[in-house]
């Protein structure tokens, strides 16, 4: 099993190809779909998660736009959504494959390809 650190790790990267997306586009549906039942370990991510199902939409703009705002009105004002707007370093296929892989290690379905990099 992964660390809690590389865990926590790859919810980052995930949410911030969400927030921002990746150099191919949007990766948004696909964290929808994928990490909808998905229980995010840092109570933070599942805060951000949570709000982008809100904000119900995959443009970055919209996003940028409305996170904060609706963090704060949620009685969040302090988090810090700079991290996961920021651009993302994944390309599209990666943060896909990042969703799979933490669907599949809340699981418990540690595969030997299944490692993170």
């Amino acid at each position: 099993m992964p660390t809690r650190e590389e865990i926590l790790a790859t919810e980052a990267k995930v949410l911030q190809a969400m927030c921002a997306g990746t150099p191919e586009g949007t990766v948004w549906d696909q964290g929808m779909l994928l990490l909808g039942a998905y229980p995010f370990q840092d109570v933070i991510h599942q805060l951000i998660f949570d709000t982008l199902q809100e904000i119900n939409t995959d443009l970055p703009a919209v996003i940028r736009q409305q996170l904060a705002a609706r963090l704060t009105r949620k009685g969040f004002p302090a988090v810090d959504t700079e991290k996961f707007l920021a651009a993302s370093v994944l390309a599209g296929e990666e943060a896909v494959a990042l969703m799979k892989k933490l669907r599949e290690w809340s699981r418990g379905e540690v595969r030997p390809d299944a490692t993170v990099r």
